[in-house]
């Protein structure tokens, strides 16, 4: 239990690095059988048919998620991960951790809520997107089923690779072609992370602007978001590598780019970055020293104007961490938003709860369906305070439309950015 002491909250001692990953590969599975084998009693396996998921980008996005949420677990109390080339995977766990396993599914209907194959999905077996077996009586059963999906697996395509470059799969894109890309490896982390060292971190900067907007008056610029775009360091450094392939290795480079958004921004690389901006961070970042190194090179004038944006699904990977880096970041001035909520899980999150100071909820076309069928959403925007919220992924003007009716009045994506790009520059002004 972490203890605050409400004049000072403290941080915690510097990480150590991260422990090497227990996602592993498929050919590996039945040897980490063998391995068992005196213990086969003990074990159960959850296999979980990630490729019948019909979002490809919502599986790709929270891959890395749900992998971190078995690995908490099976950490503590044995077992292992196993990734296969189908995109499915397998997880090995000591009967002990019954009771984890089944709260980690709780989560994964929460993440994967949005796909249409758990929509409605009380029961995720029933659904067809996990399958239990205990090794005790089903091994055998087990092996057959793994020897048999390896079989068809060789017949089909994967973006055969050869060397030591690992295997191709597809990348996640975010529309257009589908292009085959290679997999991040740990060298090519390496080498990313030691030209990001080196590089001009500010010509990697991107913006994107939060503007209050009501009714048919021009945006007026609230804060700049300040973040670094995946696709342009691909397309810089990588081209034919898909970054966010291996999630733990992705995790490490979103890290390492946080890192250095700090010290790009806290040595004034651009001098424009005096105030009101806001940065989309790892709960982890907030706890390392590289944020202390920022916050001791901040004016402390600034703070109150600096928002620290936090994932949602990382918010709730670790909520004992998210609390320490929330109450730390608050008691030194800056505001707190939490990102990456989605239309249908407004009615489940409670501003007030979390003690965050902005919502940053994702526009889909669905807010209209989700105002008519659920007579309570007005209720849920109420909850959340709409003077709080702020519109996001905005691409049309048929998302401003809806939101004023909702009475929200911050927004953010490209149709904004257009508007305020095409007229004369505005003040200002500082968040209250």
């Amino acid at each position: 239990m972490f203890l605050f002491n409400k004049s000072a909250p403290r941080l915690p001692e510097k990480k150590t690095e991260p422990q090497v990953s227990t996602f592993k590969r498929d050919t590996l599975i039945l040897d980490y059988l063998s391995k068992i084998e005196p213990e086969l009693n003990n074990y159960s396996v959850l296999y979980i048919y990630l490729s019948k998921l019909q979002n490809q980008k919502l599986k790709t996005l929270q891959r890395q998620n749900l992998i971190e949420t078995f690995e908490n677990v099976i950490k503590k109390n044995g077992g292992e991960i196993f990734g296969l080339p189908n995109e499915d995977m397998v997880v090995f766990y000591h009967k002990k951790a019954n009771e984890e396993i089944q709260a980690c599914l709780i989560k994964i209907r929460f993440i994967f809520h949005d796909d249409p194959l758990l929509q409605n999905a009380f029961d995720l077996e029933q659904a067809g997107f996990i399958r239990f077996y205990d090794l005790a009586v089903a091994v055998d059963e087990f092996k057959r089923n793994v020897r048999a999906l390896m079989d068809s697996l060789k017949n089909q395509s994967f973006g055969g690779s050869s060397g030591n470059s690992g295997r191709s799969v597809p990348a996640a894109m975010m529309g257009g072609p589908r292009k085959l890309r290679r997999e991040l490896t740990p060298s090519m982390l390496a080498k990313v992370q030691k030209t990001l060292a080196m590089a001009d971190f500010s010509s990697l900067i991107r913006r994107q602007s939060v503007c209050a907007v009501i009714g048919k008056s021009p945006p007026q610029m609230i804060f700049d978001e300040v973040f670094v775009s995946i696709a342009d360091l691909r397309d810089m450094l990588l081209p034919d590598v898909d970054l966010t392939a291996n999630p733990w290795l992705f995790l490490h480079l979103t890290e390492t780019l946080d890192k250095r958004v700090l010290a790009s921004v806290s040595q004034h690389d651009d001098g424009s970055l005096n105030s009101n901006f806001s940065m989309n961070l790892n709960v982890s970042t907030i706890l390392s020293d590289e944020f202390l190194t920022f916050d001791e090179n901040i004016n402390p004038s600034m703070r109150s104007s600096i928002v620290l944006e936090l994932q949602l699904v990382d918010i709730f990977s670790d909520i004992k961490a998210f609390i320490l880096a929330k109450t730390f970041a608050q008691y030194r001035g800056y505001k707190i938003c939490i990102d990456g909520i989605t239309v249908d899980k407004l009615k489940y999150i409670d501003r007030e709860q979390l003690n965050g100071d902005l919502l940053k909820i994702i526009w889909h076309p669905s807010f209209m369906d989700m105002i008519r069928e659920d007579s309570h959403f007005t209720d849920y925007v109420n909850r959340a305070e709409r003077a709080k919220m702020i519109l996001c992924r905005v691409d049309d003007p048929q998302a401003v439309e809806i939101g004023n009716s909702l009475g929200i009045n911050l927004y953010q994506g490209r149709y904004i950015q257009r508007i305020l790009t095409a007229q004369p520059k505005k003040t200002i002004f500082k968040i209250k």
